[in-house]
């Protein structure tokens, strides 16, 4: 028969066991044109040129699983996401830092905002035009490259998506960690379920 105080020796062994299984995501280098990207809570500065919304998350799972997302790896990402867009400057509208929620603690740190290319600033090369964002007159290019194509706007899910929530084409789809197998859909509780078919 275990004692009382077994009991609570054994608890609090499996609860140190599973936090120490908890990892925080790692922050990937900048690149030098990300280094570039300033990101701030403010407006941009005059004749700053619009490019749309951006949203990034870092980290991922859900209670003991998965790596706990940082700022500051959660604002990396988002000077990646900047320079793929052609933006230089990124006004921050919203922060959800990991939290505890009524399912699970949601180990996820997600950045949103609007993203600018500053007047005069240079376009990075490589980087896409977007449709209705012109260069400039007289900006540089910091490298000589072929003609960049010009794609329109991915569609993005507005609001931002809750934690446990990824956009997918302007919808909010359940995440599920790892991946449902086929013939199971993720549930919004992010448990994968079997695939129903109704008569």
């Amino acid at each position: 028969m275990i004692t009382r105080q077994l009991f609570q020796v054994l608890a609090s062994a499996t609860l140190l066991t599973l936090t120490a299984c908890n990892g925080v995501a790692a922050v990937h280098p900048l690149s030098p044109e990300a280094a570039q990207v300033r990101v701030e809570e403010g407006d941009p500065p005059d004749g700053a040129i619009a490019l749309g919304v951006i949203q990034v998350s870092d980290g991922q799972g859900c209670d003991f699983t998965g790596d706990r997302g940082t700022k500051a790896g959660a604002t990396a990402l988002l000077k990646e996401a900047a320079v793929q867009r052609g933006a230089n400057f990124v006004k921050v509208t919203q922060v959800t830092e990991p939290y505890s929620g009524h399912d699970c603690y949601h180990r996820e740190f997600k950045i949103a905002g609007l993203s600018y290319r500053l007047a005069g600033a240079p376009v990075l090369a490589g980087a896409p035009v977007l449709a209705g964002a012109p260069v400039l007159a007289g900006a540089p290019v910091l490298a000589a490259s072929a003609a960049v194509p010009t794609q329109a706007p991915a569609a993005v899910c507005t609001p931002i998506c809750s934690p446990g929530y990824a956009c997918e084409g302007g919808v909010c789809l359940p995440l599920c960690n790892p991946a449902c197998g086929s013939g199971q859909v993720c549930r919004a509780d992010r448990v994968c379920v079997p695939v129903t078919t109704t008569p």
